[in-house]
């Protein structure tokens, strides 16, 4: 199971400051799970390559990784988990991933160096978990919702 201090933690090995200066684990919906940045960087910063991300992967998800020089720098983001390829074989349109990552760096740190951080160090940690985890999230009963009509003004 994720542990928040350990997630911390283990985006934290791959910086390489002042050069690889941001990990950020999300959801392809934008929701932010988990960030290591240079501390001098300010968190609206990292909400801000969380969105750009996010449409980065819109736009690239085809070929399973989305790259991108931007105004802030280098921007890689992946996957957590491996594409089946069953899905792909039987024509069925695949789900997202349950969550993506986002290495951001200096231009001058090349693609190649961001890849194997990324795929040889955080993905190959995650992907067993968030696995794991989208196979509880799918089992967990789906409970019904109230509309929130029903409230009475005091």
């Amino acid at each position: 199971m994720f542990n928040l201090s350990n997630l911390h933690g283990l985006l934290s090995q791959v910086l390489v400051l002042p050069t690889l200066h941001t990990a950020v684990l999300f959801t392809p919906q934008g929701q932010l799970v988990s960030y290591a940045s240079d501390p001098h960087r300010p968190k609206d910063r990292v909400r801000v390559i969380v969105g750009l991300s996010g449409e980065v992967w819109q736009e690239t998800r085809d070929q399973g990784i989305g790259m991108v020089d931007s105004e802030l720098g280098r921007l890689l983001v992946l996957p957590i988990e491996h594409v089946h390829k069953d899905h792909e074989m039987n024509g069925e349109e695949q789900d997202d991933p349950l969550m993506l990552l986002a290495l951001n760096a200096e231009n001058s740190v090349s693609w190649h160096e961001l890849e194997n951080k990324a795929s040889k160090t955080l993905v190959k940690h995650l992907e067993r978990p968030v696995t794991e985890l989208r196979g509880r999230l799918a089992a967990a009963p789906v409970l019904p919702v109230s509309p929130r009509g029903d409230r009475v003004a005091r």
